[in-house]
């Protein structure tokens, strides 16, 4: 199947990009490689998808490998295990920047589906069988044991002052304190505005990176509060740190980030136990912070 949408094309169940029907029946994730194009850093792939016809699920693919000659990328996913037996109803989601392939419309819907022959999964003896990636030093290097399946919150909007109190130059790198001047969370599963006088005070390395270190309050419909914390990274390039001193720095450098919540309020203490990543950048013409807000 190849979707386009957006200037971006995605590609699956192809030769080069082979479906979960594909994979060996003994392997206990099915697998998904999904092709894109064109290659960009901030791609994020994700998979929606329904067992049986029951919940809409989401799953996150990762980055594998990258031919730039071709300007393509290929991400995979993994499915997690016991769906030995059931229909599994599928569409994959490009976003970039704004961008998303396929359309909404095509992204409501599940045009792509499998089911893995429940009796091709066990042995003769019965038992599901695993083989060892140690038995010769000339072996693949293993996949991965533990799946990540990740739930989408919502997406974060963020608007910094265009004054930030920039400290220097010090010996653990140059500080920088943004204040936020308010911003929303909105989704299928947080909604909030983000109040004022939170910010991030971070600290620019030698090599471009900024590491953040980001304090913040969420206020909900319910006038819940909810106080987040997180770490993180902001590429401004490998050449970021003098850039930032001469006020130059890309479009739209990268951000990954690892946000934690904290409140007291009972319809959002589920918060409180999760470890959430964000996806996203930071238009810096604007000082926007934007990211797509994932629970692991």
């Amino acid at each position: 199947m190849q979707f386009s949408n957006d200037g971006l094309t995605i590609w699956f169940e192809t030769e080069d990009a082979p479906g979960p029907t594909s994979a060996s029946p003994l392997d206990p994730s099915p697998r998904l490689i999904v092709g894109v194009t064109p290659a960009n850093p901030n791609h994020s792939v994700t998979i929606r998808y329904r067992v049986d016809g029951g919940l809409i699920r989401t799953l996150s693919a990762v980055l594998i490998r990258s031919n730039p000659a071709q300007n393509t990328q290929y991400f995979r996913a993994c499915w997690p295990q016991g769906l030995k037996g059931k229909l599994v109803e599928y569409i994959v989601i490009l976003r970039c920047s704004g961008r998303q392939v396929p359309d909404a419309a095509t992204a409501s819907s599940f045009p792509a589906m499998f089911q893995l022959d429940e009796s091709s999964a066990k042995t003769s003896s019965g038992s599901t069988e695993f083989k060892s990636q140690a038995a010769t030093s000339n072996s693949a290097p293993p996949e991965s044991s533990f799946p990540v399946n990740m739930m989408f919150l919502g997406r974060v909007k963020a608007q910094l002052s265009h004054s930030p109190e920039i400290i220097g130059e010090t010996p653990e790198g140059l500080r920088v304190n943004w204040f936020l001047q308010g911003g929303e969370v909105y989704g299928p599963k947080l909604n909030a505005k983000i109040r004022p006088h939170g910010g991030d005070w971070m600290t620019i390395r030698s090599d471009g990176i900024g590491v953040l270190g980001i304090r913040a309050t969420l206020e909900t419909p319910e006038k819940a509060l909810i106080y987040t914390t997180y770490s993180g990274v902001f590429d401004l390039g490998d050449e970021g740190y003098q850039n930032f001193l001469n006020k130059q720095w890309p479009h739209a450098p990268p951000l990954r980030s690892t946000p934690r919540f904290l409140t007291e309020h009972p319809k959002y203490k589920w918060l409180n136990r999760l470890q959430c990543i964000g996806i996203g950048e930071v238009q810096m013409s604007d000082l926007l912070v934007i990211y797509d807000l994932y629970a692991l």
